[in-house]
């Protein structure tokens, strides 16, 4: 077996209609975004539309229960049974929903998936897979001939970062240009490839930009043939997948964070802490505040603005780059900082100092972790054994954890 080393690089921003992220990106540059149409001809593969059980602002009242960020599809006529057979080659970046499968908020997944399907084949026969993202086998027909395999990653909800382990990376996409076979196509302008076309493709990491299975005659008779060993029975090949894949268009905005100090004489700052793909135009406002830029750094930006003498209850970050401009929205909170979290076994005593960044507003702040009955700050409670971290969280919002330390 051979695994792809090549990982996706980026996932994007939540879209905050539908609760999946706007796209992902691989290691060239290339960002998809979710295909949810079922009136676009180029992404064809989108699920049934389903009642969307959401309060988002702006939610669709519908989506699919299954669509696709990218997916490519290998497809032959193998033989090697009593029938002839068929062989199928699934790699795709797939979006759908968990718990009971119902199309609900919160519940939303984006998973890697490489599967490999051989019908009709020998009972009993051992098969090896090379396709663009590795080698796989060998892999054994059960008593009707069939192979089936299949590898998800990514299959937690709401846990979108889990597919960026998966294998299928970078996006494969049609050949164009001179690179394409006669009488094929490029690609429609800002998609991957039709989603329906058997088409040659480029993009392999390992430059097998093609499907080949070795097994018992499985290209007996008028089966393809691999153009390397055409007289081998052993072997079928294909160089035809379809895919579908759609630029994104919108790059949107994470807001990561959002805190204000206010000091003993009732001045208010607000710290806004984002990130974005390099080189957006991102903006700060709020109610009460001036519309301020963010600066940037890589996919990181930031802003401190004055607020005068009031806390707003909400800062919004917008991304004028997009077209329309996309927007995410948090709430203000204080922020606190953990200056102490000490445990002497000696005592058995765990002691934990912190301070909220409002001044005057006196929140209540109050220490948890793993085993600890909640306490403020201050306190020394007892112990036999601390937690590896607690959490400080104030009345006004804002909450940090830290790593208990060991002294005595």
């Amino acid at each position: 077996m051979v695994e792809n080393p090549e990982r996706l690089a980026a996932v994007g921003p939540i879209n905050p209609a539908t609760g999946f992220p706007l796209w992902y990106r691989d290691a060239n540059g290339i960002r998809l975004e979710q295909a949810l149409s079922t009136a676009d001809p180029n992404t064809p593969a989108v699920g049934d539309p389903q009642t969307f059980t959401s309060s988002r602002p702006g939610a669709p009242g519908t989506l699919p229960d299954e669509s696709f960020y990218w997916l490519a599809e290998a497809r032959m006529v193998t033989g090697g049974g009593a029938r002839r057979g068929r062989s199928r080659v699934v790699l795709g970046l797939e979006a759908t929903f968990g718990g009971t499968g119902a199309v609900a908020d919160g519940q939303q997944i984006v998973f890697a998936r490489i599967r490999f399907r051989i019908d009709d084949g020998q009972p009993g026969g051992t098969y090896v897979i090379t396709h663009p993202f590795g080698e796989t086998g060998p892999m054994t027909a059960d008593d009707r001939g069939r192979v089936f395999e299949t590898e998800d990653i990514g299959v937690a909800p709401l846990q979108f970062e889990g597919a960026l382990a998966g294998h299928v990376a970078p996006f494969l996409r049609w050949t164009s240009g001179a690179d394409r076979a006669a009488g094929e196509a490029d690609p429609p302008a800002g998609y991957l490839g039709d989603g329906d076309t058997a088409h040659t493709i480029t993009g392999s990491p390992f430059g097998t930009n093609f499907v080949r299975i070795v097994g018992p005659n499985i290209s007996e008779g008028n089966g393809p043939r691999d153009p390397g060993d055409p007289s081998n029975p052993n072997k079928a090949f294909t160089r035809l997948f379809t895919v579908q894949g759609r630029l994104a268009t919108v790059i949107g905005v994470t807001l990561e964070r959002a805190t204000y100090a206010r000091d003993a004489a009732g001045a208010v700052k607000v710290d806004v802490f984002a990130t974005s793909e390099p080189g957006q135009t991102l903006t700060a406002s709020g109610p009460g505040l001036p519309t301020t830029p963010l600066v940037g750094n890589g996919t990181s930006y930031y802003a401190r603005i004055d607020a005068g003498t009031t806390v707003p209850a909400t800062v919004t970050v917008t991304n004028a780059g997009d077209a329309p401009p996309s927007t995410a929205t948090a709430d203000v909170t204080d922020a606190i900082e953990v200056s102490q979290a000490d445990y002497n076994p000696g005592t058995q005593t765990l002691t934990v100092t912190a301070a909220s960044s409002d001044a005057i507003g006196a929140p209540a702040l109050t220490v948890s972790g793993a085993d600890l009955i909640d306490s403020p700050p201050g306190s020394t409670a007892a112990v036999s054994a601390p937690p590896a971290t607690v959490t400080v969280t104030s009345t006004l919002g804002g909450s940090t954890s830290r790593a208990v330390s060991g002294v005595g």
